[in-house]
């Protein structure tokens, strides 16, 4: 499939009709509003692309009423059309507390989740291995301009994840907050040996002799993007190597509702721009009721296309979409060396993105230990829809800009 191109011509012609119709953009603060660079648009998702999905009937709340007729024992009233809201605690048994969903082997909810490292770079390891799979996904800035993912596997099992690469600081949050093992292809000494002198050591998952599986190379010796992971075989060695340290933990923290928040802004597209080498474009689909994913393919900024699963076969889908405003310093910033350094405690802006609609929010993670929580400005837990999460990293001093179309652009920026 070829790229989707967007013109100069094109923004100007959407910069204009914001003149004329009186829209105004949401505008960040100056230092970030420099940064700003094309804005990626695409009209529609390429249809050979990905295999629609049937539409997710609206949620209604049904008040069921006495009546002389008994009710068919037989029938019951499908799931999809049932108010009901999961969380922030109190998750039923057998329902997943970061999706909101009914897990298909409810056995797989009887242990930790597990947090895997894949690469976004170069764009030879595309498209990727298992991300589909992952209840949440976390894209945040590496250096010299390039992301990376970190998959948490839960609900579901992968039979290969990756390519796996090397760990950064931002991912002890993680850890911390999944209470999840961590499976990666080392990492810089100045990350490694903190960790190995702290109480995660005996979650960390690194390639070594007589480990594949779970942990395998898959390719040509000479190219070091051939780590794949196995999240069933994972389950097993981990469980094995902690002397049966892997049963279930406490992830409270979100909120799940299949009926639609109210909300005044659109939120058709969603484009975020890393640096000028990694971008990205999330475009709803309402056919499926899903944010498609696009990603970048050039180094100019302005060509994207679809990013699918090499698993799957499958563009990369996301039921809720959330943009994370997150302090962002550097550890060594050099000519030859760039490390950067997360507060990841805390509070901070977000914003939410379900149905086709967009919401202001804050984060919330008071302690290291707790799972993330999102909340209104005035402290009400936001609802998620069930499903699943993609959370994209951006600066606490990133520019964010909306139009009356529904669309969105998160630019990143560090201070």
């Amino acid at each position: 499939m070829k790229p989707l191109k967007l013109s100069y011509i094109l923004l100007g012609v959407l910069l204009a009709g914001m003149a004329l119709t009186g829209c105004s953009p949401v505008v960040a603060p100056a230092a970030a509003q420099a940064m700003a660079t094309p804005y990626i648009r695409a009209t529609a998702a390429p249809a050979a692309t990905r295999t629609p999905l049937p539409p997710t009937p609206t949620a209604v709340l049904f008040e069921l009423k006495p009546t002389s007729t008994p009710l068919p024992i037989a029938t019951s009233i499908p799931e999809e059309f049932i108010h009901q809201v999961y969380g922030p605690s109190g998750f039923p048994a057998g329902v997943n507390p970061l999706t909101g969903l009914h897990a298909e082997d409810p056995a797989l909810l009887n242990r930790r989740p597990m947090a895997i490292k894949v690469t976004n770079f170069p764009r030879s390891v595309r498209p990727q291995w298992g991300l589909s799979l992952a209840d949440h996904v976390y894209e945040y800035y590496l250096e010299d301009g390039l992301t990376r993912f970190v998959g948490i596997f839960y609900g579901n099992d992968a039979s290969r994840v990756g390519p796996v690469r090397s760990g950064r600081f931002f991912d002890e949050h993680i850890m911390r907050m999944y209470k999840a093992s961590l499976t990666f292809a080392s990492a810089d000494p100045r990350v490694l040996e903190p960790w190995l002198e702290s109480d995660l050591k005996n979650f960390l998952i690194i390639e070594r002799p007589g480990n594949c599986p779970p942990l395998c190379r898959i390719g040509p010796e000479t190219n070091y993007n051939t780590l794949y992971a196995d999240t069933h075989l994972l389950e097993e060695y981990f469980t094995e190597r902690s002397g049966g340290n892997n049963g279930p933990q406490n992830l409270d923290g979100l909120v799940f509702d299949r009926v639609v928040p109210t909300s005044l802004q659109e939120g058709k597209s969603v484009s975020l721009r890393y640096s000028r080498v990694s971008y990205n474009f999330w475009l709803y689909d309402p056919l499926s009721g899903r944010y498609l994913r696009y990603s970048d393919t050039e180094d100019d900024g302005t060509d994207v296309q679809p990013l699918a699963d090499s698993l799957t076969g499958k563009q990369i889908a996301a039921d809720n979409l959330v943009m994370l405003a997150v302090p962002h310093d550097y550890y060594i910033n050099t000519a030859t060396t760039e490390m950067v350094e997360m507060d990841f405690l805390g509070e901070g802006d977000a914003w939410a993105f379900r149905d086709g609609r967009a919401y202001p929010l804050r984060w919330r993670r008071p302690t290291p230990d707790a799972l993330i929580s999102l909340v209104y400005p005035h402290g009400m837990h936001f609802p998620l829809k069930p499903g699943t999460v993609w959370f994209q990293v951006t600066g606490a001093t990133s520019g964010v800009e909306s139009w009356d179309q529904g669309d969105w652009l998160f630019t990143f920026a560090i201070p």
